[in-house]
C-alpha cells in the first residue's frame, strides 16, 4: 500500500507488544500503581464506540510490562459525571481509614459533569474511589467530591504522591494554564498550597493537563524533582504535546531551575501525550507510559474494532548535559531481556554516496539499535517503518548533527490529511556520531536518540506493520559502526491486550 494514496480502508493489526483496548476507544493512561506483584494500568475508555465518548476507567494488569491481562472496567460514569483522568497509590498505613487497618488501593479521578452541551459548559471536581481486593472491584467514596470546583472550568487530572520529607500526601492538579499543589495527611481532606506555571514553559489555546511529579537522582547522587505537563492542542499544526520542568519541590511548591521561557519536551515527535509514571514500584525504577496519539487526529486514525494504543513503558533517569539537567528515557529492561538484539553486522560498514545497507532481518515488528558516524556534509536516509520511504534523514551540518523526521499518510478526512503528515528536524547531538534505538510495531515507531536523551514517538500507517531497516547514503561518507536487531514475536495468549 502506497502512503501517497488513501489509507482509509486500512485495518490496523494489533501491535505485538503495545497495549491496546480489547474494543472501543482508549486515550490517557490513568491510575498507574504497583501492588502485590502487579503493575496496574487504568486508562480513559469508551467501550461502546471507537471515538471519544463518556469516559470510563478501563483496567489491565501485568507482571512484566509486556503481557497484559484485561480486567473488568473499574469506574463508570454516573450522575456526578464522566470519570476523567487521575492517579492511584497504595495506602500502606490506611491513613484514609478506608481499609480496616490493611493496605489498599485508592484512586483519584476527576468527575466531569456537562451542564450545557450547546455552550460547552461543565463542572469538574476531584473524587476518590478505593479497592479492598487488589483492584478487582472499586467503590466510589461516599464523601465525594474531596475537592470542590474552584469557580473555573478546567480543573482536572489529579496526580497524588507521598512526599517523604514533609510527611504529606501531595496532589498536583491541572488548573487551566497552571498546576496547583494540594496537601493532605489522610488522602481525603486537601488544602491548597501553591500554584505553578502561568508564566512558565509552553502554553497554547488548550489547557494544561495530566500532570506528574516525581524525584530522580543524578549521576553524582544529587536529586532533582521533575514536573511533567501535557499541553492541550492549539490551533497550530503540531497539536497536543508533553513538556517537563526540572527543579525542586519542597512539599509546598515547585521551583523551576531553568529560565521561565525554556521549553523542555519529553518527546520531540507528534504522538506522545498524557505521560504518567507508576507509583509504589518496589525496585527503585521510575517507569512511565504515554498515549500514542495526538488530539488533532485521534478520532480519525484507522481502526479495527478498537482505536488507540499506549507507548512502550519507559525507564526514566536524569543526565547532566551542557544545557543543564535533562530527562533520559530507555525502553524497559524487560523488553531487551525478552527480545535480546543480536549483531547484524560483524564489523563497521562504511558507506559512500549511492550505497546502502539492508539489515538481514524479516519484515514485521522489530527492536533495533545502531551507532553511526558521519563525515562533514554527509547525509543518510534511514527506512524503519514506512516500507521503502525514509522515516529519518541524519546529516552532519556545520552546526552539528541534524535528524529529519518524515511521515506520510492520508485517509480522506480533512483533519487527518492536514495534521497527520509531517516533516521536521531537530538537533541530534554534538560531534559526528550518534546512537539510535527503536521499536517498530504494528502502527507505531518509537525512537530513542543519543542514548535516550531524545525521544521521538510516532504513529505510522503502513501496510505490513514494519520493515527491515535500510540505511541509504545520499551524500558524503557514513560508517555504520554497529547494528543490532530482533524480531518481536510474543506467543498468542488469551489474557493479553492482543486478543
Amino acid at each position: 500500500m502506497s502512503l501517497e494514496t488513501t489509507v482509509s480502508g486500512a485495518a490496523p493489526s494489533r501491535p505485538a507488544i503495545h497495549f491496546t483496548p480489547a474494543k472501543g476507544w482508549m486515550n490517557d493512561p490513568n491510575g498507574l500503581v504497583y501492588f502485590d506483584g502487579e503493575y496496574h494500568l487504568f486508562y480513559q475508555y469508551y467501550p461502546d464506540a471507537r471515538v471519544w465518548g463518556p469516559m470510563h476507567w478501563g483496567h489491565a494488569v501485568s507482571t512484566d510490562l509486556l503481557h497484559w491481562q484485561h480486567l473488568d472496567t473499574a469506574l463508570f460514569p454516573d450522575e456526578d459525571g464522566m470519570c476523567f483522568s487521575g492517579s492511584a497509590v497504595v495506602d500502606h498505613r490506611d491513613c484514609s481509614g478506608l481499609f480496616g487497618g490493611e493496605p489498599g488501593l485508592i484512586a483519584f479521578y476527576t468527575a466531569h459533569r456537562v451542564l450545557d452541551e450547546a455552550t460547552n459548559d461543565y463542572i469538574e471536581e476531584q473524587c476518590v474511589a478505593y479497592s479492598r481486593d487488589r483492584g478487582r472491584s472499586w467503590q466510589k467514596y461516599a464523601g465525594n467530591p474531596v475537592i470542590a470546583p474552584p469557580g473555573f472550568r478546567d480543573f482536572r487530572d489529579p496526580k497524588v504522591i507521598w512526599h517523604e520529607a514533609s510527611q504529606h500526601w501531595i496532589m498536583a492538579l491541572a488548573c487551566g494554564q497552571s498546576i496547583r499543589f494540594y496537601r493532605s495527611e489522610n488522602l481525603l481532606d486537601w488544602t491548597l498550597a501553591s500554584a505553578f506555571g502561568s508564566d512558565q514553559g509552553a502554553h497554547t489555546e488548550g489547557p494544561w493537563e495530566c500532570p506528574d511529579l516525581f524525584e530522580l537522582a543524578l549521576e553524582d547522587g544529587r536529586r532533582r524533582w521533575v514536573l511533567v505537563v501535557g499541553v492541550g492542542a492549539g490551533k497550530d499544526d503540531w497539536g497536543s504535546f508533553t513538556q517537563y520542568f526540572v527543579g525542586d519541590f519542597d512539599g509546598t511548591g515547585f521551583h523551576n531551575e531553568n529560565p521561565a521561557d525554556q521549553v523542555l519536551l519529553m518527546d520531540e515527535s507528534r504522538d506522545f501525550y498524557a505521560a504518567q509514571s507508576w507509583s509504589d514500584v518496589t525496585d527503585g525504577r521510575r517507569l512511565a507510559i504515554a498515549w500514542l496519539n495526538n488530539w488533532h487526529y485521534a478520532n480519525q486514525i484507522p481502526e479495527s474494532g478498537w482505536r488507540g494504543n499506549m507507548s512502550l513503558p519507559r525507564e526514566l533517569a536524569l543526565v547532566t548535559t551542557a544545557e543543564g539537567t535533562r530527562l533520559q528515557q530507555r525502553f524497559v529492561r524487560e523488553l531487551a531481556a525478552r527480545f535480546e538484539p543480536v549483531p547484524l553486522i560483524d564489523d563497521g560498514v562504511g558507506l559512500a554516496a549511492g550505497q546502502s545497507f539492508q539489515a538481514p532481518v524479516d519484515k514485521g515488528p522489530q527492536l533495533g539499535r545502531a551507532a553511526l558516524s558521519l563525515q562533514a556534509g554527509s547525509r543518510v536516509e534511514i527506512c524503519l517503518q514506512q516500507a521503502g520511504y525514509a522515516d529519518l534523514v541524519l546529516s552532519l551540518e556545520e552546526a552539528g548533527l541534524r535528524l529529519q523526521h518524515q511521515r506520510r499518510g492520508q485517509n480522506g478526512d480533512e483533519k487527518f490529511d492536514r495534521f497527520f503528515p509531517h516533516d521536521f528536524s531537530i538537533g541530534a547531538g554534538e560531534g559526528n556520531s550518534v546512537t539510535l534505538e527503536w521499536v517498530c510495531d504494528h502502527g507505531s515507531l518509537e525512537l530513542l536518540v543519543d542514548n535516550g536523551r531524545l525521544s521521538l514517538s510516532s504513529l505510522s500507517i503502513s501496510g505490513d506493520g514494519g520493515c527491515a531497516s535500510l540505511f541509504r547514503v545520499t551524500e558524503g561518507e557514513v560508517v555504520l559502526e554497529s547494528l543490532y536487531g530482533a524480531a518481536i514475536r510474543l506467543p498468542a495468549r488469551g489474557d493479553r491486550a492482543v486478543a
